[in-house]
């Protein structure tokens, strides 16, 4: 699972309200075969939850700006760094829990269960 397919999930319990999901990795794959394309970053950018991008990137080892502002949209060190947490590294092993809930879905060989009980829908 890339960290920008993370950025996108969130916990559909019906007892919560935000959904926003904490990465916990325990195996993580560094693949480095992605294409940079700046203009396809900055039309993403935008889209990102920056502060649980931050928190995901660094349990995995990746340091991020804690605030993204205009100087670093531009910038392409910046965006090079960002093309490489969202598209080359991958968590193959580990959950995402639900800071609300405490609702954990598992992450086995890269892919994130997120089904849930009926009873919880």
């Amino acid at each position: 699972m890339r960290l920008l397919t993370l950025n996108t999930l969130k916990c559909t319990r019906k007892d919560v309200t935000d959904g926003r999901l904490r990465l916990v990795a325990t195996k993580v794959e560094v693949r480095q075969n992605s294409e940079f394309d700046a203009e396809f970053l900055e039309h993403v950018l935008p889209t990102l939850e920056w502060p649980s991008l931050v928190a995901s990137a660094s349990t995995v080892g990746v340091t991020l700006p804690p605030a993204l502002d205009d100087a670093l949209r531009g910038d392409e060190a910046f965006l090079r760094a960002l093309q490489h947490v969202l598209f080359d590294v991958h968590v193959i092993e580990g959950q995402l829990v639900c800071e609300e809930s405490g609702q954990t879905f598992p992450i086995e060989e890269g892919r994130p269960n997120m089904m849930l009980d009926e009873g919880l829908l």
